[in-house]
């Protein structure tokens, strides 16, 4: 029985050793713009809460909302079973990017007591564009049907704005207020590495992961950058 034992361990020691990670941050090295305000005043329900524009979001020289995906090197995933939900709430998209995998439920929602168009493109392609008359509306479900960036808007609010990242893989982040992001779950190999972010485009690193530690790659942008939504 103690033979079996060390037998199983030696086997299922390496499978655990295959789950590393890809980590770091995205670096903004240029002057960071001062959010300007939001003009909201055609609303009266938008206009009750000021708002300042999230386009670029900046905190101690770090770039937030950044989707960070492998873009190659990696096997397609299975699509997970829980719902990405795109909320609508004080007249804006919430969050304002997030992630999903190929084949992924994905779920609109209409948290104001307001009208909202629903216009969300992959490119330059609608995907479907659908009014949600308030916060008694029905959900919109969908699904994410190809990799790349799914773009909200609303045709009603034009200030609002979200983003999905959709990967086949599922080896992704978005970057937090303090421009970190950490991708789990990745065997060792080679991986391309692509930062995308609404305004200043994309990036790209190769990053080469291995066994027992994790594989550190930083992004920088200096706000000079032009080729995002």
């Amino acid at each position: 029985m103690t033979r079996l034992i060390a037998l199983c361990a030696a086997v299922l020691l390496p499978v655990a050793a295959m789950a590393e990670s890809i980590e770091g941050e995205v670096d903004f090295t240029g002057k960071a713009p001062t959010p300007g305000k939001l003009h909201r005043e055609a609303d009266p329900y938008c206009a009750k809460t000021p708002m300042t524009d999230p386009t670029v979001l900046v905190k101690g020289g770090k770039l937030e909302n950044v989707w960070v995906h492998v873009t190659k090197g990696a096997k397609d995933a299975t699509a997970p079973s829980g719902v990405v939900e795109m909320d609508q709430k004080n007249c804006m998209y919430t969050p304002r990017m997030t992630t999903a995998v190929v084949g992924q439920k994905i779920q609109a929602k209409n948290g104001d007591p307001v009208l909202h168009n629903v216009h969300t493109y992959f490119g330059a392609s609608t995907l479907f564009n659908k009014g949600m008359p308030n916060d008694k509306a029905a959900p919109i479900e969908t699904a994410a049907k190809e990799e790349g960036m799914m773009k909200w808007k609303c045709d009603v609010h034009p200030w609002m704005r979200g983003y999905i990242g959709v990967s086949k893989n599922g080896l992704q982040a978005v970057t937090t207020d303090g421009g970190s992001f950490k991708i789990d779950n990745v065997p060792p190999g080679k991986y391309t590495v692509e930062a995308w972010h609404e305004k200043y485009g994309t990036k790209t690193k190769e990053v080469t992961v291995e066994a027992g530690k994790p594989a550190k790659v930083k992004f920088e942008y200096t706000g000079t950058e032009k080729g995002g939504a």
